[in-house]
């Protein structure tokens, strides 16, 4: 049955009488607009797009020409409401401000009205102020405008305007965008690496999201590592997936126990629950339900990995967005009062930058790649035929993330872009430093050629990603191969394919026409042929390509622009956003031998023949447009439709028939980088770049925590040392079963006779081995048979939840595990003879085992048809023995608890039961950057140079 709304709601856009949820954008009936008007993340549609649809939805209807179809198409929604309004506000307007309030940085751009048309007038940068002692965006946002006033002497906010309330003049029409606290960070839940996590990392990117960390069973860490793991983060949303539909939930509820326990804390304090989309197996959604809906903030969607071969991302990703809009941008600081200076709606930064290449893409009709390389992260963004995709490196960045690009490419992938004789020490040790002093500018050429070094690296291995996540990639068959011909394209060159409903479209890096740069490394090169070599470099494109870079970072401002007026926003992104700084040439082939011929190359009229393995640079200083000629040889590829090429153009030509990048012909080739003489010291350049560190003294506290609840052995008024154990877990965190008798057709139970064939409530303590369920009604027939009706507990616990429509069973492990071995006669309980014991088994000597694991199972006869018998595991620990002569497994609990200590010489003030204690010390606390390696105590020694540590001994 349909929910319809109780009164009647009006589309903000269009006007549209909106009745149903399918009216409603997303489905959400508080949303203002339709779903005619909005896409597949709620976010209203562009200008033009709407006028495409009109124009196609008319031509269909009317028969009707191309031009007269768009002409009516775009009268109609000049008459939108919201259309009609945005055109008169903005010509009542002379200046636009657009705001881009980032993590770190927020940059304002000044728009003008010159000769009835605005213009680009100036950008300025001003420290975003989400953190302590701000914990204001509107501050940040102030200075940035009041910066923007002085440059151009231009008056611009209202006399009344204050740091903490922003008013503008009258002419003034101010816009944002907003990544403010870090953008969207994501922690992924999946069940296996592979399948559901894999498909929750797509999904998250898929939603414009940064992600912190995926966890799953096969992940290589243990139980309280994940915890602590998780502990540590503080994600704005939660993505929990896994299992098909219909398929096991248990271990999707031991992920969900640990996420639990862990108890992440959110980002910003002033909201207590972190928002957790489920989009798992359908089977489970009640457990989750009742296992989180008190801890977090859940909602629940269709699962995003429904079959092991089907994907479904669009209900998750919507959600996650949507959650986005409304939680994560409303909780920094002073967004509130931001939003209410904005004459429309405030859009993350990413989908501003997203439009901005949808403009380009499509006004120019090309294909497109761009990257984003920040401090902490890289964006990779891209419009192929029509789709937009973007994904976020989270790891890979110039300061923060700086280490983690060297440690994921290597030492030798990082040399190969430093010229010869380049000291790789020196480059390790800045890299280190840059990344605890992430603020410090390169002071020479040779720190600025290690920073373009890592760039390089970050691109490549950010464009990996991009790839991965977002396309498939599929090998020419057999057949197809007999099919082409010798010198096909398609042979050698990779394809890449965007499959959206039964729509598969395909396209290789040749077809990418644009390759665009931003971010502080290419905004900042001595030259351009240095950004262009960081973005070729990167990117290694095929084919022709013309390579551009993002002056100052303007293009999410121009995103948002363009939902008020797109042709205003993409003149802007065009002339004045973007530097065409040169155009790449690469050629492909299968076969690539040294000094072959591959092309005949004409500028001017002065003509070349390159050869394979060289590279070639072709500056263009006066800027003239220049005819160019390319006539390829055989076996060599630019494209799958020409061998000639004839074109102008007024950029410098980049050419490299390498078949492997030779970074030493690119130095030589663009004069890249002239390093003469050997660097100062790193250290010289610190000197004045390191803060002086303080060291707080007197009466301190010191917090010590056990990952989850355990014993604390320390009482309040104790006095305690560093090395006294305070508290302890003495097991892992408990486990939880779930127990499906439906699925056990042989006991024949169902909703009608389950309740009365219980043996067990809730509650109850159950012992591993007591009967759970018996059916007590048999046939003469079923007794002689021996037909199993009845069914055993395989573990020790406590039955948390019975659920009688559903058949299962959920049971919380008691964990009263015994040090003494314990010995199970498998051979036995299976009915063969010891020796053949081991051909059922299914773990293995050292294993760790769980109450419940399946040890060994076999298939019998009973009648007609086959039934499995199953020896599970009787208690926790490792498998210490297999006796082949008497059938036997012996398993003992061997593992030592987690233990803490105090750390710390002191009187304990605090107890938490269960959970933690603070102790009282008399002490220094020196605060430092990083630190390596596991908490620890013991004498400190004070050396005054490096020269002096080998005077330290190992006590």
């Amino acid at each position: 049955m349909s929910v319809k709304t109780t009164k009647v709601i009006v589309c903000r856009s269009c006007g549209k009488v909106m009745k149903d949820p399918s009216d409603f954008a997303s489905g959400d009936l508080a949303h203002e607009l339709c779903s005619n008007c909005t896409d597949e993340f709620g976010v209203q549609k562009r200008y033009s797009q709407i006028v495409k649809e009109t124009k196609e939805f008319l031509i269909k209807q009317l028969s009707i020409s191309d031009i007269e179809a768009e002409k009516m198409a775009k009268e109609n929604v000049a008459k939108m409401p919201i259309w009609a309004h945005r055109q008169e506000e903005l010509l009542a307007k002379k200046k636009i401000i657009i705001t881009d309030v980032g993590s770190t940085t927020t940059k304002a751009l000044l728009l003008t009205r010159k000769d009835n048309k605005f213009i680009h007038t100036d950008v300025q940068y001003s420290p975003t102020t989400v953190e302590k002692p701000f914990e204001d965006v509107n501050i940040g946002v102030f200075k940035a405008i009041q910066k923007l006033e002085k440059a151009t002497d231009i008056s611009l906010l209202a006399i009344d305007s204050i740091e903490s309330s922003l008013k503008f003049k009258d002419e003034v029409l101010y816009l944002s965008t907003s990544s403010a606290g870090g953008g969207l960070q994501i922690l992924v839940i999946g069940l296996t690496m592979f399948d559901s996590a894999s498909s929750g990392k797509r999904t998250a990117y898929g939603a414009g999201g940064v992600i912190l960390d995926t966890f799953a069973i096969d992940d290589k860490r243990s139980s309280l590592e994940q915890m602590q793991a998780m502990g540590i983060l503080h994600p704005d949303i939660i993505l929990m997936a896994g299992g098909v539909n219909g398929g096991a939930v248990s271990s999707i509820l031991r992920l969900g126990e640990i996420l639990q326990l862990a108890n992440p804390k959110p980002k910003f304090g002033e909201k207590d629950e972190i928002p957790l989309v489920f989009a798992g197996n359908e089977a489970a959604q009640t457990f989750i339900a009742g296992l989180f809906q008190k801890k977090f903030d859940l909602y629940i969607v269709p699962n995003i990995r429904p079959t092991l071969e089907e994907e479904n991302l669009q209900p998750a990703r919507e959600k996650i967005h949507k959650l986005f809009m409304e939680n994560v941008m409303e909780q920094a600081p002073g967004y509130a009062k931001l939003k209410a200076c904005v004459a429309d709606d405030i859009i993350p930064t990413p989908t501003g930058v997203i439009r901005a290449l949808q403009l380009v893409s499509e006004s120019l009709e090309e294909n497109i790649m761009a990257v984003d390389i920040g401090g902490a992260t890289t964006d990779v963004f891209s419009n192929i035929m029509g789709d937009y995709f973007r994904t976020v490196s989270a790891n890979y960045g110039m300061s923060y993330s700086i280490s983690n690009v060297l440690k994921d490419s290597g030492k030798e992938n990082l040399k190969k872009w430093l010229p010869e004789n380049f000291d790789l020490n020196y480059a390790l040790n800045y890299i280190g430093n840059k990344m605890l002093y992430p603020t410090f500018v390169p002071q020479n050429p040779h720190q600025l050629t290690i920073e373009h070094a890592i760039a390089r690296e970050a691109i490549s291995m950010s464009k990996q990603q991009h790839m991965q996540m977002n396309f498939n990639t599929k090998q020419v068959g057999f057949l197809d191969k007999l099919k082409s011909t010798r010198d096909d394209l398609e042979k050698i060159t990779e394809a890449f394919y965007i499959e959206k409903a039964l729509e598969a479209k395909k396209f290789h890096m040749h077809d990418i026409n644009i390759l665009i740069g931003s971010g502080g490394v290419p905004a900042h090169t001595e030259n351009a042929q240095q950004a262009l070599a960081i973005i070729y470099d990167g990117f290694r494109p095929e084919g022709i390509t013309e390579i551009w870079k993002d002056r100052h970072f303007i293009s999410p401002h121009l995103g948002k622009l363009s939902a008020i007026d797109e042709t205003l926003a993409s003149e802007i992104l065009t002339k004045d956003c973007y530097d065409k700084i040169g155009i790449c040439i690469r050629p492909m082939n299968k076969k690539w031998k040294d000094n072959l011929a591959v092309m005949d190359l004409e500028i001017d009229g002065e003509t070349s023949q390159i050869k394979t393995g060289e590279v070639h640079y072709f500056s263009n200083d006066e800027g003239k447009d220049r005819a160019i000629s390319i006539i390829l040889h055989k076996g060599f590829f630019l494209n799958s439709e020409t061998r000639n090429f004839k074109f102008s153009s007024d950029l410098p030509i980049f050419i490299d028939t390498c078949r492997e990048l030779d970074f030493d012909k690119e130095n030589n080739a663009m004069q890249l980088y002239e390093l003469k003489d050997d660097p100062a010291p790193l250290e010289n350049d610190y000197l004045g770049f390191t803060r002086k560190k303080t060291i707080k003294s007197g009466v301190q506290k010191h917090l010590v925590e056990l990952p989850y609840e355990g014993t604390i052995l320390a009482e309040i008024d104790d006095e305690v040392a560093a090395d006294t154990v305070v508290g302890e877990n003495l097991f892992d965190p408990p486990r939880v079963y779930v127990i499906s008798l439906f699925d056990k057709t042989y006991l024949r139970l169902n909703p009608e006779n389950i309740e009365e064939s219980l043996r067990i409530k809730e509650g109850q303590e159950v012992k591993y081995g007591q009967r759970i369920a018996e059916i007590g009604r048999k046939t003469f027939i079923e007794e002689l048979q021996f037909q199993h009706y009845y069914f055993d507990s395989p573990v020790r616990g406590r039955v948390e939840k019975i659920n009688f429509d559903s058949g299962t069973i959920i049971m919380r492990e008691i964990q009263d595990y015994s040090n003494k071995p314990k010995t199970i006669n498998v051979a036995k309980k299976l009915n063969v003879k010891p020796k053949h014991m081991i051909s059922y088994l299914k773990k293995g000597l050292n294993d760790f085992v769980y109450a419940g694991d399946l040890l060994a199972s076999k298939i019998i006869d009973v009648g007609d048809s086959k039934h499995p018998m199953f020896v599970s595991a009787p208690t926790t620990g490792s498998i210490t023995d297999i006796d082949r002569e008497k059938g036997t497994v012996t398993i003992q609990y061997d593992r030592q608890p987690y233990r803490r200590t105090a750390g710390v010489t002191g009187k304990v003030v605090k107890k938490k039961i269960g959970h933690s204690v603070t102790i009282a010390y008399d002490g220094n606390t020196l605060y430092g950057i990083i630190g390596f390696g596991s908490e620890s105590w013991g004498k400190l020694k004070y050396i005054d140079s490096p020269d002096q540590l080998s005077l330290c001994s190992s006590e």
